[in-house]
C-alpha cells in the first residue's frame, strides 16, 4: 500500500523539523560552551559547530534542503569516519550515527511541500 501524498508531505515536514532542530541545538551547545585560548583544534571544532548550526537553520526553514542536508551529512560524518579510521567500532557512537542517517534521509527526501523554497 503506497503512502498518500499528504502523508508523505507530513513525514518530510516532521523529518525536516527534527533534523534541523537537532542540528541547531547541537551546534549551539558547542558554541555556547566555547571558551579558552584559540587553537587550531578549537577553531576546527567551532567551525564544524557553526556549519552544523547554519545547515540546521536552513533545513528548518526548508531552503536548499538536499544541498544543505548533504553538507550536514558531511559535517556529521567526518567525526565518525575519523573514529573508524583510528580503530573505533562501527557502532561505537550510536547517537552520531543516528544523526548521520536521519540527516541523509532528509537530504534524499528534500524539503517537501511546505519548504520555503517552493
Amino acid at each position: 500500500m503506497a503512502a498518500s501524498k499528504t502523508r508523505t508531505d507530513w513525514a518530510l515536514f516532521l523529518l525536516r523539523l527534527a533534523v534541523g532542530g537537532m542540528a541547531v541545538v547541537q551546534g549551539f551547545e558547542v558554541l555556547r560552551r566555547a571558551h579558552g585560548a584559540i587553537t587550531m583544534a578549537h577553531a576546527s571544532t567551532w567551525g564544524l559547530a557553526l556549519g552544523e548550526l547554519v545547515c540546521g537553520a536552513l533545513i528548518l526553514l526548508g531552503i536548499w534542503v538536499p544541498l544543505v542536508g548533504g553538507l550536514l551529512v558531511a559535517v556529521l560524518g567526518w567525526p565518525l569516519v575519523h573514529g573508524w579510521i583510528h580503530g573505533a567500532g562501527p557502532l561505537s557512537n550510536l547517537p552520531a550515527l543516528f544523526r548521520l542517517l536521519v540527516g541523509l534521509a532528509c537530504a534524499v527526501g528534500g524539503g517537501g511541500k511546505w519548504a520555503l523554497e517552493k
